[in-house]
Protein backbone atom coordinates (compact mmCIF):
# COMPACT_ATOMS: atom_id res chain seq x y z
CA UNK A 1 0.00 0.00 0.00
CA UNK A 2 0.94 3.65 -0.25
CA UNK A 3 3.21 5.59 2.11
CA UNK A 4 0.58 5.74 4.84
CA UNK A 5 -0.01 5.67 8.54
CA UNK A 6 -2.64 3.38 10.01
CA UNK A 7 -4.59 6.47 10.89
CA UNK A 8 -4.78 10.12 10.09
CA UNK A 9 -4.91 12.58 12.94
CA UNK A 10 -7.24 15.44 12.05
CA UNK A 11 -9.79 17.45 13.97
CA UNK A 12 -11.60 14.24 14.78
CA UNK A 13 -8.64 12.44 16.34
CA UNK A 14 -6.97 9.20 15.28
CA UNK A 15 -8.64 6.12 13.86
CA UNK A 16 -7.05 2.90 12.72
CA UNK A 17 -8.03 -0.53 11.45
CA UNK A 18 -8.30 -1.95 14.94
CA UNK A 19 -11.09 0.48 15.76
CA UNK A 20 -11.87 4.09 16.50
CA UNK A 21 -10.99 5.94 19.65
CA UNK A 22 -14.46 7.40 19.80
CA UNK A 23 -17.70 6.94 17.92
CA UNK A 24 -17.90 9.44 15.09
CA UNK A 25 -21.22 10.30 13.41
CA UNK A 26 -22.09 9.36 9.87
CA UNK A 27 -20.72 11.74 7.26
CA UNK A 28 -23.47 14.13 6.29
CA UNK A 29 -23.76 16.12 3.09
CA UNK A 30 -23.88 19.86 3.76
CA UNK A 31 -23.86 22.94 1.59
CA UNK A 32 -20.44 23.92 2.95
CA UNK A 33 -18.72 20.51 2.85
CA UNK A 34 -17.49 20.23 -0.73
CA UNK A 35 -15.13 17.30 -0.30
CA UNK A 36 -13.98 14.74 2.24
CA UNK A 37 -10.43 14.98 3.60
CA UNK A 38 -8.08 13.90 6.42
CA UNK A 39 -10.26 15.64 8.99
CA UNK A 40 -12.94 13.00 8.31
CA UNK A 41 -10.75 10.00 9.18
CA UNK A 42 -12.65 7.54 11.34
CA UNK A 43 -16.12 8.68 10.42
CA UNK A 44 -18.80 6.20 9.44
CA UNK A 45 -19.42 6.17 5.71
CA UNK A 46 -21.75 4.06 3.59
CA UNK A 47 -20.75 2.30 0.38
CA UNK A 48 -22.92 4.69 -1.62
CA UNK A 49 -21.30 7.71 -0.01
CA UNK A 50 -17.85 6.25 -0.60
CA UNK A 51 -18.75 5.90 -4.29
CA UNK A 52 -20.29 9.33 -4.73
CA UNK A 53 -18.54 11.84 -2.44
CA UNK A 54 -15.63 13.99 -3.59
CA UNK A 55 -12.34 13.32 -1.81
CA UNK A 56 -9.51 15.75 -1.22
CA UNK A 57 -6.36 14.95 -3.18
CA UNK A 58 -3.64 13.73 -3.05
CA UNK A 59 -4.69 11.49 -0.15
CA UNK A 60 -5.95 7.95 -0.64
CA UNK A 61 -9.05 6.59 1.05
CA UNK A 62 -10.32 3.17 2.07
CA UNK A 63 -13.46 2.13 3.91
CA UNK A 64 -12.73 -0.35 6.70
CA UNK A 65 -15.53 -1.78 8.84
CA UNK A 66 -17.74 1.02 7.60
CA UNK A 67 -15.34 3.80 8.59
CA UNK A 68 -13.08 6.06 6.59
CA UNK A 69 -9.33 5.42 6.64
CA UNK A 70 -7.16 8.16 5.13
CA UNK A 71 -3.70 7.41 3.75
CA UNK A 72 -0.90 9.50 2.33
CA UNK A 73 -0.24 9.11 -1.40
CA UNK A 74 2.48 6.68 -2.53
CA UNK A 75 5.95 8.14 -2.20
CA UNK A 76 8.80 7.96 -4.72
CA UNK A 77 10.31 4.77 -3.24
CA UNK A 78 6.95 3.02 -3.37
CA UNK A 79 6.52 3.99 -7.02
CA UNK A 80 10.09 3.03 -7.88
CA UNK A 81 9.61 -0.50 -6.56
CA UNK A 82 6.19 -0.94 -8.14
CA UNK A 83 7.20 0.51 -11.52
CA UNK A 84 8.74 -2.68 -13.02
CA UNK A 85 5.60 -4.63 -12.17
CA UNK A 86 3.29 -1.93 -13.50
CA UNK A 87 5.31 -1.58 -16.70
CA UNK A 88 5.71 -5.29 -17.45
CA UNK A 89 2.12 -6.16 -16.56
CA UNK A 90 0.93 -3.36 -18.83
CA UNK A 91 3.06 -4.70 -21.68
CA UNK A 92 1.71 -8.20 -21.04
CA UNK A 93 -1.83 -6.84 -21.27
CA UNK A 94 -1.04 -5.36 -24.67
CA UNK A 95 0.49 -8.54 -26.08
CA UNK A 96 -1.90 -11.07 -24.49
CA UNK A 97 -5.41 -9.61 -24.76
CA UNK A 98 -6.83 -13.11 -24.98
CA UNK A 99 -5.50 -13.90 -21.48
CA UNK A 100 -5.65 -10.69 -19.50
CA UNK A 101 -8.51 -8.22 -19.55
CA UNK A 102 -7.22 -5.37 -17.43
CA UNK A 103 -4.41 -4.14 -15.19
CA UNK A 104 -6.06 -1.83 -12.67
CA UNK A 105 -3.70 0.44 -10.71
CA UNK A 106 -5.01 1.85 -7.41
CA UNK A 107 -8.60 1.10 -8.33
CA UNK A 108 -11.39 0.54 -5.82
CA UNK A 109 -12.30 -3.03 -4.85
CA UNK A 110 -15.21 -4.06 -2.60
CA UNK A 111 -14.16 -6.84 -0.20
CA UNK A 112 -17.30 -6.91 1.99
CA UNK A 113 -20.43 -4.90 2.75
CA UNK A 114 -18.35 -2.73 5.09
CA UNK A 115 -14.97 -2.69 3.33
CA UNK A 116 -13.68 -0.94 0.22
CA UNK A 117 -9.98 -1.35 -0.52
CA UNK A 118 -7.61 0.35 -2.95
CA UNK A 119 -5.14 -2.39 -3.97
CA UNK A 120 -1.93 -1.21 -5.58
CA UNK A 121 -2.47 -3.40 -8.66
CA UNK A 122 -5.35 -5.72 -9.60
CA UNK A 123 -5.23 -8.18 -12.49
CA UNK A 124 -8.47 -9.22 -14.17
CA UNK A 125 -8.08 -12.24 -16.40
CA UNK A 126 -10.21 -12.86 -19.46
CA UNK A 127 -12.78 -15.61 -18.99
CA UNK A 128 -16.03 -16.44 -17.29
CA UNK A 129 -15.95 -13.36 -15.02
CA UNK A 130 -15.49 -10.90 -17.88
CA UNK A 131 -19.13 -9.80 -17.74
CA UNK A 132 -18.88 -8.80 -14.08
CA UNK A 133 -18.37 -5.15 -13.18
CA UNK A 134 -15.61 -3.59 -11.09
CA UNK A 135 -15.53 -2.80 -8.13
CA UNK A 136 -17.72 -5.82 -7.29
CA UNK A 137 -15.80 -8.18 -9.53
CA UNK A 138 -13.09 -10.18 -7.74
CA UNK A 139 -9.66 -9.82 -9.36
CA UNK A 140 -7.77 -13.03 -9.97
CA UNK A 141 -4.51 -11.45 -8.83
CA UNK A 142 -3.58 -8.60 -6.49
CA UNK A 143 -0.17 -6.97 -5.95
CA UNK A 144 0.58 -4.87 -2.87
CA UNK A 145 3.84 -2.98 -2.27
CA UNK A 146 4.69 -2.70 1.41
CA UNK A 147 5.26 0.69 3.01
CA UNK A 148 7.51 1.44 5.93
CA UNK A 149 5.34 1.59 9.05
CA UNK A 150 4.42 -1.47 11.08
CA UNK A 151 0.75 -0.58 10.65
CA UNK A 152 1.07 -0.61 6.87
CA UNK A 153 2.81 -3.98 7.00
CA UNK A 154 0.05 -5.39 9.18
CA UNK A 155 -2.54 -4.07 6.73
CA UNK A 156 -0.98 -5.97 3.83
CA UNK A 157 0.21 -9.08 5.71
CA UNK A 158 -2.80 -9.68 7.96
CA UNK A 159 -5.96 -7.69 7.23
CA UNK A 160 -5.84 -7.68 3.45
CA UNK A 161 -4.60 -11.26 3.34
CA UNK A 162 -7.71 -12.37 5.22
CA UNK A 163 -10.03 -10.24 3.08
CA UNK A 164 -8.52 -11.28 -0.25
CA UNK A 165 -8.64 -14.95 0.68
CA UNK A 166 -12.25 -14.65 1.78
CA UNK A 167 -13.41 -13.14 -1.52
CA UNK A 168 -11.39 -15.62 -3.61
CA UNK A 169 -8.37 -13.72 -4.96
CA UNK A 170 -6.38 -16.59 -6.48
CA UNK A 171 -2.92 -15.06 -6.19
CA UNK A 172 -1.86 -12.33 -3.77
CA UNK A 173 1.66 -10.97 -4.23
CA UNK A 174 3.28 -8.89 -1.47
CA UNK A 175 6.39 -7.01 -2.58
CA UNK A 176 8.47 -5.95 0.43
CA UNK A 177 11.35 -3.61 -0.34
CA UNK A 178 12.45 -3.62 3.31
CA UNK A 179 12.86 -7.41 3.45
CA UNK A 180 14.06 -7.43 -0.17
CA UNK A 181 11.69 -10.26 -0.99
CA UNK A 182 8.41 -11.11 -2.67
CA UNK A 183 5.81 -13.30 -0.98
CA UNK A 184 3.56 -15.13 -3.44
CA UNK A 185 0.33 -16.41 -1.87
CA UNK A 186 -1.69 -18.97 -3.81
CA UNK A 187 -5.31 -19.60 -2.83
CA UNK A 188 -6.14 -22.85 -1.06
CA UNK A 189 -9.33 -23.65 0.81
CA UNK A 190 -8.09 -23.01 4.35
CA UNK A 191 -5.51 -20.30 3.67
CA UNK A 192 -2.95 -19.20 1.12
CA UNK A 193 0.02 -21.40 0.30
CA UNK A 194 3.21 -19.34 0.64
CA UNK A 195 6.21 -19.08 -1.67
CA UNK A 196 8.93 -16.54 -0.92
CA UNK A 197 11.19 -15.20 -3.64
CA UNK A 198 14.59 -13.61 -2.86
CA UNK A 199 15.82 -10.31 -4.27
CA UNK A 200 17.76 -12.11 -7.00
CA UNK A 201 14.84 -14.40 -7.88
CA UNK A 202 12.36 -14.33 -10.75
CA UNK A 203 8.64 -13.73 -10.47
CA UNK A 204 6.51 -15.96 -12.68
CA UNK A 205 2.92 -17.14 -12.44
CA UNK A 206 0.98 -19.98 -14.08
CA UNK A 207 -1.86 -17.47 -14.49
CA UNK A 208 0.36 -15.37 -16.77
CA UNK A 209 2.02 -17.81 -19.19
CA UNK A 210 5.34 -16.45 -20.45
CA UNK A 211 5.47 -13.56 -17.98
CA UNK A 212 8.84 -13.21 -16.30
CA UNK A 213 10.23 -10.41 -14.12
CA UNK A 214 13.75 -10.37 -12.72
CA UNK A 215 13.42 -9.12 -9.14
CA UNK A 216 16.88 -7.55 -9.17
CA UNK A 217 15.25 -4.89 -11.36
CA UNK A 218 12.66 -4.29 -8.60
CA UNK A 219 15.14 -4.14 -5.73
CA UNK A 220 18.02 -2.41 -7.51
CA UNK A 221 19.89 0.26 -5.54
CA UNK A 222 19.25 3.91 -6.32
Amino acid sequence: SGEASCFTVGTNGPYNERGSIKDYPMIQRTSTQVEIGPQDAGRKISRQEFSELDFQEPYQYERVRGRLVVMSPPGPEHRRVSRPFRRELGLYLGTHPELIEDVDVEGRRVTSDDDDRIPDVCIYLAGEKSSEEVPLRVPEMVFEFVSQSRCDQERDDIFKREEYHRIGVQEYVIVDRFKQSVLVLTWEEDDYAERELPADGVYQSPRLPGFRLELKEVFRAD
